[in-house]
């Protein structure tokens, strides 16, 4: 597919009687002959979208360097009435199919009526059935020799309507031409999804879908190879992970495509109030299954029909899970039925359940990488109108640790964004409606108001600091960079190399220096999951309550990986021991909890622990060994650069008097933190504020700056004059 050099043109509108209701546009002769174009080419006409549309002839009505478009093309150009579009010619193949999509139908003239049926017909119009749409065989002729693009929309007329559709799929791809010879398909976007439910729709799971095949559809398909080799095929599969990592549509979709009964059973309504129901609806579901062979039962959160029966107190639980057994015992004898339990708690299921022989196999469904995520948004977003700055291969690369039900929420969003938007542009009638497109803002949009299914149970941020936002602490930023950035943009070199990146990070310094700030700015240059914990949160005065919560968050950074766990204030949960003076030893306990849970990273890529302290002498010496916290970075109080840079940052935007200087504020702020210099920033511009108050009463107000007197009020106040090294008074010879 070729085209010729484009030309920049001003698009109006065309009248509709004149241009029809098709994707035409028109222009002046001189135009045409310009770029080479005669009445009927197909030229691509490029806007806020690209689009392609047939040349209509030529028209002195025309202004020079102008094209009129038809509603059809000016709509799917996506540009403003006046502005400038690229107008070029391009090549064009035969349409052999054409997916289409029904956007919306336009009331339209109804169609003509005439003799004695006029008057019978027209006062029961109120019950008539709305017309369909036009079948396939009409698109044929409705819709002969017009271009089409993906994501294009085209209308027809038909039967005095006027109906609306989008183009989903053609073949081949790219630029086509209907003729009488193309088939045509509708989809209708509104179906239910699971009635066509398929393994095409799973995204990201492909190892896992294989092996959950393997199990259920060879010994359904081929059961005299397991007769062959003399062995029993497998009854039981038991699939565990976070909720909305895909554990139920795997199973819909394997009853779907092995074609077998599929008995579905929410754990909770196994559970009754009388004495033996609960057991005689377990012995209902199996002897339902047998007579329906081959079967799959699916029991959806198997830990409420199988609790450990070493932890529950109720009898009923107990009684349930023994029946449980029992049926799943008498399946050999039960021919072709195959048993699938899905949970986010499998350490909660009874153990005898997970033996070899009830649940043979079990498979952990992992949150996708990036190249699944590529995948589940490409299936959630294949209905949806998107617009051309709409970059999916970009969503995937910083959603890190979205499961496919968080992917399809951020679908969601995005298009419920869109439509608030268009609902607050203007009132849409039908006909315009189906010329809204999600665009990338609108996902970024979303992405900021998704929380991860992974993480919401403990406590997490998005951190808006970046690089640019921290003064000085270059070495500190480079190292972590390194550790962190780097096996993330270069994991193949470090796969070439035989190393991996240091596990966790410890960051020291004063109070002010500035440590919490590199954190945040890091999770945000990353674009990983932050995991933002403080230390005196997880101590608790119930016995074990602080090591679950250690235990709690190191395995939902393990399902979002990556991400990173800030620890701020460590030396609050991880003291040393033997000097604890109280009687239940609780720092102790989670000292021990730390470095079990640090030591279970050595093989779980993605997770890197950082952690912050003002007092790493109090630190447990295990802790700050080679292979925990492999790197302690000191960072020391800003120097004169430093400082001079975080003033940069903090009065950016700020309007500054004539008599204030940077370097030698920088200069006279010698010995103070970061904190404290953005402090002084801060205080400078609420004096500012409090003299034009007092200048100024009312609601308007005269512009004002930020002067060298309110600095040296600031830094009286803020830093008491004996933490400078130079007073008030000689900060004003300084300046002089």
């Amino acid at each position: 597919m070729s085209s010729s050099t484009p030309a920049m043109m001003r698009a109006e509108r065309a009248p509709t009687e004149e241009c029809g209701k098709g994707s035409l546009a028109r222009m002046n002769q001189c135009d045409m002959d310009r770029l080479q174009l005669t009445a009927g080419d197909i030229v691509t006409i490029t806007g806020a979208r690209l689009t392609v549309s047939r040349l209509c002839s030529a028209s002195p009505e025309v202004q020079p360097r102008e094209v009129q478009l038809s509603e059809v093309c000016f709509a799917n150009t996506m540009a403003d009435l006046g502005s400038e579009v690229a107008v070029g010619k391009i090549d064009n193949q035969p349409a052999q199919h054409v997916t289409l999509i029904p956007l919306s139908e336009d009331a339209g003239a109804p169609a003509p009526i005439s003799g004695v049926r006029k008057w019978l017909v027209r006062p029961l119009a109120w019950i008539r059935p709305r017309q369909s749409n036009p079948p396939c065989p009409a698109l044929q002729g409705l819709l002969d020799g017009v271009p089409l693009l993906r994501q294009d929309r085209v209308q027809v007329e038909w039967s005095g309507r006027v109906f609306h559709y989008q183009v989903k799929e053609t073949v081949p791809g790219g630029v086509v031409v209907s003729d009488r010879a193309t088939t045509f398909t509708i989809v209708h976007p509104g179906e239910d999804p699971n009635l066509a439910l398929s393994y095409g729709d799973i995204g990201g799971l492909r190892r896992e879908v294989a092996r959950v095949r393997e199990m259920v559809e060879l010994p359904m398909r081929s059961p005299q190879v397991f007769q062959h080799l003399g062995i029993e095929p497998p009854k039981g599969l038991l699939m565990y992970g976070p909720p909305g990592c895909g554990k139920t549509l795997i199973a819909r979709a394997v009853a779907r495509e092995s074609g077998a009964h599929f008995i579905n059973v929410n754990g909770p309504e196994i559970i009754q109030k009388h004495y033996g129901e609960s057991e005689e609806l377990l012995r209902d579901i199996f002897a339902e299954a047998q007579k329906y062979q081959p079967s799959i039962i699916f029991f959806d959160e198997i830990d409420a029909v199988a609790p450990s029966r070493e932890s529950v107190l109720g009898d009923v639980e107990k009684r349930v899970v023994a029946q449980l057994l029992a049926l799943m015992d008498g399946l050999n004898a039960r021919g072709q039925i195959v048993v699938i339990a899905a949970t986010n708690l499998p350490n909660n299921v009874d153990p005898a359940l997970r033996r070899p022989g009830r649940l043979d196999r079990e498979i952990s469904i992992n949150p996708p990488d990036k190249a699944g995520r590529l995948e589940i948004l490409r299936i959630h977003s294949r209905n949806m109108p998107l617009a051309p700055d709409v970059d999916l291969p970009r969503l995937s690369e910083i959603t890190h640790g979205f499961l496919g039900a968080d992917l399809a929420a951020l679908c969601r969003e995005a298009a419920m964004g869109c439509a608030r938007e268009s609902q607050m542009s203007s009132d849409l009638s039908s006909g315009t409606l189906g010329y809204v497109c999600v665009k990338m803002v609108h996902f970024e949009t979303a992405l900021a108001e998704i929380d991860l299914s992974t993480t919401r149970q403990v406590s997490t941020e998005i951190p808006s600091a970046r690089w640019d936002e921290v003064g000085g602490l270059d070495e500190a930023k480079q190292i972590l960079r390194q550790t962190v950035e780097w096996p993330l943009k270069y994991s193949e070199r470090f796969e070439f190399a035989r190393t991996s990146p240091p596990r966790g990070i410890l960051l020291t310094g004063l109070p002010g220096t500035g440590k919490t700030l590199l954190a945040r700015a890091l999770a945000s240059e990353t674009e990983v999951n932050f995991i933002s914990v403080k230390g005196p949160e997880l101590l608790s005065k119930w016995v074990g309550e602080s090591e679950r919560g250690i235990r709690e968050v190191f395995r939902k950074a393990r399902q979002s990986a990556p991400s990173i766990i800030f620890f701020d204030e460590i030396d609050a949960i991880a003291p040393t021991r033997g000097k604890d003076d109280g009687a239940s030893n609780i720092g102790e306990r989670m000292v021990g909890q730390m470095l079990l849970e640090m030591d279970s990273l050595e093989n779980i890529p993605g997770v890197v622990v950082l952690a912050a302290t003002n007092r790493p002498e109090l630190l447990d010496s295990a802790l700050r060994r080679p292979g925990r916290f492999d790197l302690v970075v000191n960072l020391p109080m800003p120097d004169m650069e430093g400082r001079h840079a975080i003033l940069v940052i903090h009065c950016r935007g700020r309007q500054l008097a004539a008599d204030v200087n940077l370097c030698d504020l920088a200069s006279a702020t010698a010995g103070t933190s970061g904190a404290e210099v953005e402090a002084v920033c801060s205080r400078a511009a609420i004096l500012a504020i409090g003299d034009s108050i007092a200048e100024h009463p009312g609601k308007d107000f005269a512009p004002f700056s930020v002067s060298l007197r309110h600095f040296q009020q600031a830094l009286a106040e803020v830093a008491g004059g004996n933490k400078l090294s130079l007073t008030p008074s000689k900060f004003q010879e300084t300046c002089d």
